[in-house]
Order: structure tokens, then sequence, then C-alpha cells
């Protein structure tokens, strides 16, 4: 249905608007289809895939204390005796990207120092979260926890979206949708606590922004949701606890107002941050901030400090596909990562041409945590990039960089036409689709063999009547329905002039409210809000 109206300067906008039935469908059908496409990345990978998921699933097996069969104690308290098939699962393949996972496995138990039970490094909650779904086989425990943690990021993110208010939920969207491809996909539906880090840094930042603007019962439930992200964040990665204290900075900038009200909620995130920074100081990866446990190197600090500078981009450009995935032997080919490099580029960019002091300053600090992070780690380590630092260390704070940076724009759609939102959508699922495809193809046959028919010449596989291709199907089709649904949602066609110059204002359309901007102070109508300015 088109809606055409003419303001008081004589301009005409002409909007086609969607049933509310069929946006009610794809509103449903968006998560449940994304949930899809986590569930066959869930299936892409063997035990043993994800970055020293060696490490973490011993340390998964241990989280419950000692047990006969399970994880037993030895003399020495820094090793454990836990099953062959886990401490053997990624032993043939790691490294060896032309290698399948078809590993010949021992039985019985096996001794390992690899584990989070001698010193603390990790925070314990994810551990022990992923310790309920461990049984007596190594294969199914794992898929459990995978879709465990699928179930929880869309179950999460779902029920934020239904709390914010309305004129931020698209931010949350565009936000996730232009940073979670490939790696988000593939960290998320894993059995590695860098996928908590993900979901954490895609809501807490909103849920804390709005926590300060929303009332009323889904207030509380906000902050109740904030403090379940910082759980969820700094329990399962202490570099993660500081994320959240960037994050709820961001948020906390965003909603600013100099009033007495503003100073008592502020008292939610100050008492989250004081949590998080305990978090942190709680665990042996906490001693990254001690002079005393600086390594010295080959270079000399400021040589060093020259090359790590010039490599920089190259570390934040690994999380869309530059480096490989999993122990980063699993490359991914440039239709991935240009794409969804510069899908994320364009649209930051967009998002850059609106905005007041709030959204600079906070888009300001993550983009100088996004350098001053890394650069402090590979200076106090004396390495180089490509040596230790590994772009799922910086993530988060990617997918916060990206969600600010579109803070401000209060259309649904960007002010995007039709034919940049279906390129967007269509970028992100044959990115996606082709990414999976790699992922499959690497441990199936190891990636040696370029046949697009994934079920031919099979060395491992998990058995059963779903083969890869009906995986990799599947998990296409259900990415690419997700990213319809979204599209579907922020599709309106706006002609005339809305988003443009008019006599030094900055006039932008958003159904019945007409905000219009002068410097960085920007006015509007009771009932739309006031966005960031």
């Amino acid at each position: 249905m088109e809606v055409r109206r003419t303001d008081e300067r004589g301009v005409t906008t002409t909007m086609t608007k969607t049933g509310p039935r069929l946006r009610v469908v794809a509103a449903i059908l968006a998560p449940l289809a994304l949930l899809g496409a986590l569930l066959s990345w869930a299936l892409a990978s063997p035990p043993g895939s994800s970055p020293d998921e060696d490490y973490h699933m011993a340390s998964i097996w241990c989280a419950g204390g000692p047990s006969a069969g399970v994880c037993e104690e030895t003399d020495s308290v820094e090793k454990r005796r836990l099953p062959a098939d886990l401490v053997e699962a990624a032993l043939c393949f790691r490294f060896y990207s032309e290698q399948a996972a078809s590993c010949p496995l021992d039985e019985g138990m096996q001794t390992t120092d690899r584990g989070n039970w001698n010193g603390h490094a990790y925070p314990p909650v994810f551990f022990q979260a992923m310790n309920v779904f461990v049984g007596d086989d190594l294969s199914i425990s794992i898929v459990a926890m995978r879709i465990v943690n699928s179930v929880l990021f869309v179950a999460v993110l779902t029920g934020l979206f239904v709390l914010l208010p309305r004129r931020q939920r698209h931010l949350l969207g565009w936000g996730t949708a232009i940073s979670l491809v490939p790696l988000g996909m593939f960290l998320v539906a894993s059995v590695n606590p860098s996928g908590w880090s993900v979901l954490s840094a895609a809501g807490l930042w909103l849920a804390i922004w709005g926590f300060f603007e929303q009332s009323g019962a889904k207030k509380w439930m906000l902050a109740a949701m904030s403090a379940a992200l910082v759980v969820i964040g700094a329990g399962a990665r202490s570099d993660s606890a500081i994320y959240a204290v960037v994050a709820m900075a961001a948020g906390t900038v965003l909603a600013f107002r100099a009033d007495r009200r503003f100073a008592l909620h502020a008292l939610l995130p100050l008492a989250l941050s004081v949590l998080s920074v305990v978090l942190f100081f709680s665990t042996g990866q906490s001693a990254i901030v001690s002079s005393d446990t600086a390594v010295d190197g080959k270079y000399p600090l400021s040589t060093l400090a020259f090359m790590d500078a010039k490599l920089l981009p190259q570390l934040w450009a690994g999380v869309f596909g530059l480096w490989g995935l999993g122990w980063l032997d699993t490359f991914m080919p440039g239709i991935v990562w240009i794409t969804t490099l510069g899908l994320f580029c364009a649209v930051v960019f967009w998002g850059l041409r609106t905005g007041g002091i709030r959204k600079w300053l906070s888009l300001g600090g993550v983009a100088f945590c996004l350098v001053a992070v890394p650069m402090y780690i590979l200076l106090h380590d004396n390495v180089v990039i490509g040596e230790y630092v590994q772009p799922r260390y910086i993530y988060p704070l990617i997918i916060i960089f990206g969600g600010v940076a579109l803070a401000g724009v209060i259309r649904p759609n960007l002010g995007l036409s039709r034919l940049q939102i279906t390129i967007a959508a269509l970028g992100l699922a044959i990115a996606n689709s082709v990414a999976l495809h790699v992922n499959i193809r690497r441990y199936v046959t190891g990636l040696d063999v370029q046949s697009f028919n994934l079920d031919l010449q099979r060395e491992w596989w998990w058995g059963g009547p779903v083969t890869p291709m009906m995986v990799w199907l599947a998990g296409s089709v259900a990415f690419t329905m997700a990213a319809a649904a979204l599209a579907f949602l922020v599709w309106r066609r706006i002609d005339g002039q809305p988003v443009g110059l008019d006599h030094g204002q900055l006039v932008q359309v958003e159904d019945d409210v007409a905000v219009r901007r002068n410097g960085s102070q920007a006015v509007a109508s009771p009932s739309s809000g006031v966005s960031v300015g």
C-alpha cells in the first residue's frame, strides 16, 4: 500500500507500507531462519575444530570436578586424565588444511596438561554451563553444546529486540548482520568461549542504552538482560569483561542526559562495570596488565610498534574472513571476505553521515580501544601481528563499533534504497553460503579437493542419513531466508526528498515524524523520541 504525504514545504513523499501480517511473519521467520543457519554451522565441522578446542573441551569435561571416566586426577596438579578421543580429536588435522578430519583415535583415558583446572586462566561460567551436556559420546555431546549455544544466541537477541524501544531495534539487526559472517557464525555455533563474547558484544551496549530510554517493566527487564549479558561475556573470556565495560560505557554515553534521573540509572552500568573488573582480575589472563609479565623480544619497542601499526588493519579485516577459520587453517576465498568487509565498511561509512557529540564520543572511544587493546597486547608480548594475537580476540570491539556507528540513524532502512538493501542481503547470503561450503569441505576431504559436491570422496562425516550437501543446502537456504526476512522488515520505498540538505537542515522522514537537524542539535516530536545529537 502506498501512502503519499506533502509537507509544509510542498515536498511530496511516497511510502510503500507492508501489511502488518506479513511483517509479523517476517519478524518470526528471521530468528528461526537464523537459528537454522547456525545449526548448519554446528554440523559443519568435527569436535576439536575451533581454535584451541582441545583445551576448551578438556576444561568443559573437568568443570564438574573429578569423575571416573570423565575427568580423573593424576599425581600432578597440572594434569588430568580424560577420554582419549577428546584429547586427540584435532591432532591429525589442525594446521593441515589438506587433511580431512578422519583421525584415528585411541580408546580409554589419556593424560593431558591442556585445560583450565590449574591457574584459572579462563572464567569458569562457560565451562560449567557446557559441562551439563557432557555425555558418554564425544560427538553427541559436542553437537548438543553447539545447538544450545546457537539457541542461546538467537533467543537472547530476539528477547532484546522485543524489549528495546522501537527506534533502536534496527540497530541490533543491522549491527549484528554486518559483522556476523563468517567468523561469528563459526564461533557462535561452537564450544569455543569466544561465541559467548560475540553474543555479549552484540547486545550489551544496546541493552544498557535501552535501559535508559525504556520505561515500565521493559526497563527492568533490560536491566536484567544487561546483567545477564555481562555474566555471559565475562564468564566466558577475561577480555570480554573489559569489552563489557566498553559496551556499557558506549551505551551510557549515547543515553546521557544531565539530570538526576539519569544519574540514578547510571548506577546500573557502574555496578556492572565493577563486577566486570572483579571478574577480569579473578582469572590468570589478567596478568596481561602487569609489566612484570612483559616479554623481551628481538625488536626494539619503537620498531615493533611501527611494524604492528602497519599491519593492524589486517587484524581487523581478519574477522571478515581475511584470516582462516578454525585453527586459522580454513582459508576463505575472496568472495567471502571482500563482500563482508566491503559491506561492513559501506554501512558504517553511511552511518557516519549523521550524529552528535554523544555518538562521536562513544564511537571514538570504541575506535580508540580497537587500536589500543591489540597494540598493547602485541607490545606487551613483543610479537608481530600474525604470530600470536588473533582477530577473534578483538572481534567483540568490531561488533560494538559497527553498531554504534549507526546510532542516530532513525529509519529502519538506514535511508538505503531497495536496490541497496537487496545487494546487502544477497551479498551476506552468498558470503555465508560460500564460507559454509568451504568449512565443510575442509573437514570432509581437506581443501586439496575442490569439487562442488561435498558428498563425493568424503573421508569424514558424522554418519546417519544427513549428508554434507544437505547440511550446506539447508544452511544456505536458512541464512538467505533470514536475510530476506530482515530486508523485508526494513523494506520501504521513499521517494521525494527523504534525506537531504534543505537550507542547512538535514531532514529525515520517519513515518509520521519529521526530525530536523541543525548542527548537532535534534528536535523531534515527543512520540518519536530524540535521536542521538
